[in-house]
């Protein structure tokens, strides 16, 4: 885990990372549906323009984060799972498959599928500009996939310090540098802190520059995780790389000068066009 001390000027600390039918599951016989109860999967509501078994993943690894589930706890049956999200057999084991391999589950044979453990953490603490990211810089701005305004489910909601309902802004965008996709984004930012947001030139500049310039949000500090990870199909389309390429997973929290957690961020970055790297003194 990386954690960032705020001094006493920040913003340029940031420049470099900112710029069928359904299956029904029977409760009289299913004993996963007390599984699924104790899951407490919040509602989902599915996007158009984003791979269902993509979108499940990412929804499934929002609650497995958010540190609710104890480790050792068995995921609701392939049944159950299916007529939650709404989708086949085949959408969801994609989901599952990808959550597998990244260690956020295990699946043992006829016993089902289980959160794992947590993983150890090794961490460095100290000045932002001892960790870097290597490489060229990204561009401004980027493809907007999605900039939507939405209500915090209860693990986004813990992930931003607010409340379940909260109105917050759900901003996806692939990032470019020299015009090439390096990056995939999931942002979620509080709504009354960017109000407008979606209004914004947020294809040709930095998040850290409008929040600063138009809504006078000064960024002070992050903990940031990464983690390695493969290219599903989802990222490798929208990088333009081939399946399971490897990447980097980042996930941040961001906070302002003030403390107050203006961000909570999910993304991937090529490996192949980037490395980090820490200076110890």
């Amino acid at each position: 885990m990386i954690r960032v001390a705020p001094p006493k000027r920040v913003d340029s600390m940031f420049e470099c990372l900112y710029k069928g039918s359904v299956p029904k599951a029977d409760p009289a016989t299913d004993p996963s549906e007390s599984a699924a109860r104790s899951l407490d999967l919040a509602a989902f509501h599915a996007q158009p323009a984003v791979a269902l078994h993509h979108q499940i993943k990412e929804d499934l690894v929002l609650h497995l984060r958010s540190e609710r589930f104890a480790p050792g706890l068995a995921l609701p049956s392939e049944a159950a799972l299916c007529a939650h999200y709404q989708v086949s057999r085949g959408t969801l084991r994609r989901a599952l498959a990808d959550l597998v391999s990244d260690g956020y589950l295990e699946r043992h044979r006829g016993r089902g599928t289980f959160v794992t453990r947590s993983k150890l953490e090794s961490g460095v603490v100290g000045a932002y500009n001892r960790f870097h990211l290597v490489g060229p810089p990204l561009d401004g701005g980027g493809r907007i996939l999605q900039c939507l305004r939405i209500q915090a489910s209860k693990d986004v909601g813990a992930m931003l310090g607010v409340k379940t309902g909260t109105r917050l802004w759900m901003l996806e965008r692939v990032r470019f540098t020299q015009g090439t996709p390096v990056g995939l984004q999931t942002s979620f930012l509080p709504f009354d802190l960017c109000p407008g947001l979606a209004r914004q030139n947020l294809a040709e500049l930095h998040l850290i520059d409008v929040l600063r310039d138009v809504y006078d949000v000064h960024l002070g500090s992050a903990t940031e995780y990464v983690e390695p990870t493969v290219a599903d199909g989802y990222a490798a389309r929208h990088l333009a790389v081939r399946l399971r390429t490897p990447l980097f997973q980042i996930e941040r929290t961001t906070c302002t000068v003030a403390g107050v957690i203006a961000e909570y961020r999910r993304g991937v970055l090529r490996g192949d066009i980037y490395r980090y790297r820490i200076e110890l003194r």
